[in-house]
């Protein structure tokens, strides 16, 4: 698990994650976290890279200075979301059987 990403909101009002700098004042390879409703009337959560729907890729860079509240914590499943939105590897959350008892994997 990469231990410096970062949850946060920009002024914009949109809600991202990405790789945080601090020494260079920046959050790397950003994406965006889109909360739509279902027809349930529940919540889905989105991760889409930031230049989305005209890039697929996740990259780009926003200063710190443009955010405006960073939350305390990442919570569990949106981290491996965008690591694997980030690097096409999916993380499972099991391994179905195979190599005995595990809560999380990679499938390669």
């Amino acid at each position: 698990m990469v231990e410096n990403i970062m949850f946060a909101k920009l002024v914009s009002g949109e809600t991202i994650i990405g790789i945080k700098d601090a020494a260079a004042g920046m959050v790397n390879d950003v994406v965006l976290v889109q909360a739509m409703p279902t027809h349930t009337g529940s919540l889905q959560i989105a991760i889409v890279p930031f230049g989305f729907p005209f890039e697929d890729e996740v990259r780009g860079s926003i200063r710190l200075d443009h955010v405006v509240y960073e939350y305390k914590e990442t919570p569990a499943d949106l981290a491996n979301k965008y690591i694997e939105t980030k690097s096409n590897i999916r993380i499972a959350g099991n391994l179905g059987g195979l190599g005995g008892k595990s809560d999380s994997g990679l499938i390669l």
